[in-house]
């Protein structure tokens, strides 16, 4: 994920060759970390059950991420006059601060508990007479 912050670079350099071996780094580290971002909700499930809804529950906020870097791009794009500069600043800056989060606030993966049940094998939202 740090790897990735490389990203920033690409808004400055002048080689169109150097551009493109910064862009491959970027988005290479970003799809080696997010193998291992994709396997958390199996590794953190307190049931196999559970694990398509926490991979719902990631997909959601990752998508909600990508609609507002996407509007924050067309936006400075709009106020910059076709500068990428600021964008690619910011991506990078969310590079390192994924990265960071991950070292700091994730700490320990290890499976969530699950509530107490009353032993029946039944969903939560089920009604009890």
């Amino acid at each position: 994920m740090l790897l990735s912050s490389v990203i920033t670079l690409t808004g400055v350099v002048q080689d169109v060759y150097v551009m493109l071996a910064l862009f491959a780094i970027a988005y290479g580290s970003l799809a080696a970390a997010a193998a291992s971002i994709w396997s958390l909700p199996a590794d953190v499930a307190p049931t196999p059950r559970h694990v398509a809804s926490l991979a719902g529950i990631q997909n959601f906020a990752s998508n909600l991420a990508g609609i507002a870097l996407t509007t924050f791009t067309g936006v400075m794009l709009q106020l910059t006059r076709g500068s990428f500069t600021i964008p690619l600043v910011v991506a990078g800056g969310f590079c390192v601060l994924g990265a960071v989060s991950y070292l700091v606030i994730v700490g320990r993966v290890e499976p969530l508990r699950a509530p107490e049940t009353s032993g029946v094998d039944e969903p939560a939202y089920a009604s009890r007479p």
